[in-house]
């Protein structure tokens, strides 16, 4: 019964459609004048070894606040922190439904005083669990009396932002309400609401799993710089906001949708289906269809400096622009190489260091990359 409850709570944990801006302070978007090129330094993750380095399903890695990196593995249901070398150090939880055990887990961010904060299933909750990064203590979990929040991002203090959703029937048809908010673990209310919307709901599965897990994206730095873009095929733009939930500026593209070809639609597809099977939703995967066309916004990211990169969805090599903090255009970023399975590449930036890796990785296997910009 738990499964199923995660199951369909997660269903309704979806975002999309498009968002209003509140102010005027829109900037303009100029095509790019510099390019910079982001090199592999190294890596983490072997196909057969140690079951220490092999990774059976990443949701989510970051760096902690000493360099070293912590990978959430949902098939584990644990954090495992290495070094930037790969030598693995110790593990923070494990499977199980005890104090600061797990069933299921994803979205893992990592708060600036150095919380770990995941959503999931375990410690007989259905909700936010928080552990402490330095000694691997479980601090708490916090139950949702609906959808888990998805979309995480840690921020200043024991802050950090998510998405949340509930479900509005009062008009006759169900409604989801969907919050992008800032809250922080131990208070019951968010701090800071950044955006409301109200979407109908759909029933499109393949659009609902798909929402789940990519409706919005979400970055922000450890003090007032606050983004969100929703993830669509039909709008490319990003709002900025202050600590106060106050916008900024928001920042439009001008990208033309693109469509996946065979190979990519068939990774999506799998990606999916691997979604649907985390949701407890097996009986789904095989009805399962990818979106033809690809999100034109696929990540945010704030760096060391402040700066915004905004992960472009349409080209198969992943590619970054990238806006300083007030919104102004600086540069390109292109990860060198052709990579086969770049259109599934996730990034983290985080305490200065620059990590990816594939959902459909092209060798098979899962690796965490270490990045740079030359």
């Amino acid at each position: 019964m738990r499964h199923l409850i995660l199951s369909v709570a997660l269903l309704l944990a979806a975002g999309c459609g498009k968002v209003q801006p509140q102010t005027a302070g829109d900037e303009t978007y100029q095509p790019a004048v510099e390019t910079r090129t982001m090199l592999k330094t190294d890596s983490m993750g072997v196909e057969l070894g140690d079951s220490t380095e092999v990774f059976g399903a990443i949701e989510g890695l970051v760096t902690g606040p000493d360099g070293n990196i912590a990978v959430l593995d949902r098939a584990a249901c644990c954090i495992r922190i290495f070094t930037s070398e790969g030598e693995f150090l110790r593990q923070i939880s494990r499977e199980g439904n005890g104090p600061g055990e797990l069933i299921s887990a994803a979205f893992l961010t990592i708060t600036e005083d150095g919380t770990l904060i995941l959503t999931g299933d375990g410690s007989e909750t259905l909700g936010i669990h928080a552990f402490d990064y330095f000694t691997g203590e479980w601090i708490t979990s916090e139950p949702s009396y609906g959808s888990p929040p998805t979309c995480l991002e840690g921020a200043g203090g024991r802050t950090y932002m998510r998405k949340s959703l509930d479900i509005d029937v009062s008009t006759g048809e169900p409604v989801i309400v969907v919050q992008i908010t800032l809250n922080e673990i131990g208070a019951e209310e968010p701090l800071v609401v950044f955006l409301e919307e109200r979407i109908p709901f759909k029933e499109d599965m393949s659009a609902i799993i798909s929402l789940v897990w990519f409706g919005y994206d979400l970055a922000c730095d450890f003090s007032d710089g606050f983004y969100v873009s929703p993830r669509s095929t039909e709008e490319a733009v990003v709002y900025a906001y202050n600590e106060t939930g106050a916008e900024l500026f928001s920042i439009e593209l001008d990208l033309e949708p693109v469509l996946r070809n065979e190979a990519e639609l068939e990774s999506e597809r799998l990606v999916l289906v691997a979604k649907a099977i985390a949701m407890d939703n097996a009986e789904a995967a095989s009805s399962l269809e990818a979106d033809p066309y690809k999100p034109l916004i696929r990540g945010l990211e704030v760096d060391c400096d402040g700066n915004l990169w905004v992960l472009l969805g349409g080209s198969s090599q992943p590619a970054f622009e990238v806006f300083n903090s007030s919104g102004e255009y600086l540069y390109r970023v292109v990860l060198e190489g052709e990579q086969t399975d770049g259109h599934s590449w996730k990034f983290n930036f985080s305490n200065d260091n620059i990590l990816a890796y594939a959902d459909d990785p092209a060798e098979g296997f899962q690796k965490i990359w270490l990045l740079e910009v030359e």
